[in-house]
């Protein structure tokens, strides 16, 4: 299966929205945020047609995941480094969640948020991205080889 990269749509943020109320009544009080994330979040930027959004809960043992999976989200395990994975088809929506103090939680929006003020930045990453996507068929690849491109953003940051 391939990767598919598609012109920015500006209806993400709207499909961001319409998973807002969903999630937060899944999570329950445990919730404390949800933040729309990735390629989708920047206004502009090509992207996967795929919703990330970042959920900053107040313990892992007290989400509900039987109420996520009743909402089309399917547990993916620990993928991400001290963070839980949830996924669903329709809409397209990957839901990461973190305990509320993972520094990870400030690294995707101040990511997200570097592109969104940056463009030549937003630029650089959206060419990458294509270029990446005619290379790999496999996901996994995709987003290993997008970290050193994030790295020297994220290296900017401390700069400014």
């Amino acid at each position: 299966m391939s990767i598919v990269i598609v012109d920015y749509d500006p209806l993400w943020p709207q499909w961001f929205e319409e998973e807002v109320e969903p999630i937060k009544s899944a999570l329950g009080e445990k919730c404390i945020a949800l933040h729309h994330i990735g390629s989708t979040a920047v206004p502009g930027l090509s992207a996967k047609p795929v919703i990330d959004i970042l959920a900053v809960v107040k313990a892992f043992s007290a989400v509900n995941t039987v109420a996520l999976e009743g909402l089309g989200f399917e547990a993916r395990g620990e993928v991400i480094e001290s963070g839980r994975y949830f996924s669903k088809e329709n809409p397209r929506v990957h839901l990461h969640l973190f305990e509320e103090g993972n520094p990870l939680i400030e690294y995707h929006l101040k990511f997200r948020d570097w592109l969104r003020t940056h463009e030549e930045d937003c630029k650089a990453y959206a060419a990458l991205k294509l270029e990446l996507a005619s290379r790999h068929s496999v996901g996994a690849e995709y987003a290993k080889d997008k970290t050193d491109f994030i790295e020297q953003i994220m290296a900017k940051m401390e700069v400014e």
